[in-house]
């Protein structure tokens, strides 16, 4: 199926390998003019279910921050992922990937001692070319750079991740949320990791798109009202110790498996996004970082993921409390307080973060909504997500009809419905190209239309058509198919 979904994404304008002309570099796509609409599509959903259902406030910060940012975070001492290389060939290596796959076991965690006691019992090689490994070694993620000229210039790193640009305005956006808590602040954006060996496509990328939300509340009172209305949903849960388990988030926070009802109402609002962008739920599951893996700042984290059938388990999201680590280390380095003062009392937040990798989203959407048929291979994207809503043809290239066309075309511009026009080949191409990329409805000018108004709009999924006035087409789109 990658290799299908791949071709589409390619040939169609999805997304594809950038620098193509000068030979690439792994772990950087384009996403083409139907990718990007459906990128952009999935970032407005995410607004959607957090700015204006949840309340919260969204920001947009720099990507490259001074060096005093990553050394308050910890980054520039512990972003890292331990790595070796072949002595014989040069190939790097994630060493606990290339370990963990040898033995088939995972080994996220183990410290360099642990993991070189393992590469020698088991004597593991070269993948490529049977080469002795090199010790192993700290590799910093990060992208250094520089800010001005001379002299004067400064050190500077890429991010790795939005959240750390969010907490340094903390001050600013509590006297702009009316000092009120919870506090959630979205930020969606670029992020970049100098990733050891990325091949899994978009799914591992060196620059890549996040939406972050940092949801600041009180220490003793982490806990929401809107809990009632997700407790009786059923999940499946992958608890620390690694046993699986089907039961409701009530269970699950009665039984303390999830430490707090926030979580696991987070944990389910993803679990709704991810249906709603058309993500397979049947193959999603909760898993709860083991203690070894998990920040040692963090009480309780937990991802979403997917169970791709190309890549294993891949994360969607992460949700985690990280306690007042991330603003407690800006106000040890800055010197410049965050503390609040509620009711009486003064104290640090904690933060409830909300991660999600929309790269890695995207890609989960293709494999859920691939779809092979008698009309060959196509995606059955829900129409919030579809690139365009629909397609307009004419029947023929002569007698008026482009012309009636492209004013019915113009017709759904002024509607503000994102929508796309063909003349080009046969309407059954037409008809296959428009279904490819998942565009909801196809709606082909003919004769019929000169003579009395009306157009065939054919559904994508039933394949069904029906003919429509002119004059009803824009109401019946808003209304009668949900945009």
């Amino acid at each position: 199926m990658q290799d299908k979904i791949l071709d589409i994404s390619r040939r169609r304008g999805i997304t594809y390998p950038s620098f193509e002309i000068y030979g690439g570099i792994a772990g950087f796509y384009d996403y083409g003019p139907v990718g990007k609409r459906i990128k952009e599509n999935i970032e407005n959903l995410i607004r959607e279910f957090y700015v204006i259902d949840e309340g919260f406030m969204e920001v947009e910060c720099p990507i490259l921050s001074p060096e005093d940012v990553w050394a308050a975070s910890g980054h520039l001492e512990n972003f890292a992922d331990l790595m070796t290389e072949c002595k014989k060939c040069g190939a790097p290596y994630r060493a606990d990937h290339l370990i963990g796959r040898h033995i088939g076991k995972e080994v996220e965690g183990l410290g360099i001692k642990e993991l070189e006691e393992i590469m020698e019992r088991e004597k593991i090689r070269c993948p490529k070319c049977g080469g002795e490994l090199d010790r192993i070694y700290s590799y910093n993620l990060m992208f250094e750079s520089f800010v001005g000229p001379g002299r004067d210039k400064k050190t500077a790193y890429l991010r790795p991740e939005t959240a750390q640009t969010t907490y340094l305005a903390f001050r600013r956006l509590w006297e702009i949320g009316r000092k009120r808590l919870p506090l959630g602040v979205l930020q969606i954006g670029r992020s970049f990791r100098n990733e050891i060996s990325p091949r899994q496509g978009i799914i591992r990328l060196r620059e890549f798109n996040q939406a972050e939300i940092q949801v600041f509340v009180d220490p003793e009172r982490k806990d929401t009202n809107e809990f009632g209305t997700v407790s009786k949903t059923k999940v499946r849960i992958l608890d620390k110790n690694d046993r699986e388990s089907n039961m409701s988030l009530a269970d699950a926070v009665e039984g303390e498996i999830i430490k707090s009802r926030l979580i696991a109402y987070h944990l389910e609002r993803a679990l709704r996004l991810f249906e709603t962008m058309g993500i397979n739920t049947r193959k999603l599951n909760l898993r709860q970082h083991t203690d070894e893996e998990r920040a040692f700042y963090s009480t309780d984290t937990w991802d979403v993921e997917f169970r791709s059938g190309e890549f294993g388990r891949v994360e969607l999201v992460g949700i985690s409390d990280r306690t007042s680590y991330d603003l407690k280390a800006h106000q040890n380095l800055s010197g410049e307080s965050m503390e609040v003062n509620l009711e009486g009392r003064r104290f640090i937040p904690h933060v409830i973060e909300i991660a999600y990798g929309i790269d890695r989203s995207l890609y989960c959407i293709l494999e859920s909504c691939y779809v092979e048929d008698d009309r060959g291979a196509y995606f059955k994207f829900p129409k919030r997500i579809a690139p365009y809503q629909a397609a307009v043809f004419p029947l023929v290239n002569k007698d008026g009809i482009p012309e009636k066309a492209e004013e019915v075309f113009k017709r759904l511009k002024q509607a503000r419905i994102f929508s796309l026009y063909d003349r080009s080949g046969t309407i059954g191409r037409r008809y296959a190209r428009a279904d490819e990329i998942g565009t909801p409805f196809s709606i082909t000018i003919d004769y019929d239309t000169l003579n009395d108004g009306t157009v065939t709009v054919r559904e994508r999924d039933s394949r069904k058509q029906e003919r429509v006035k002119i004059g009803e087409l824009v109401n019946r789109l808003f209304l009668n198919f949900n945009f």
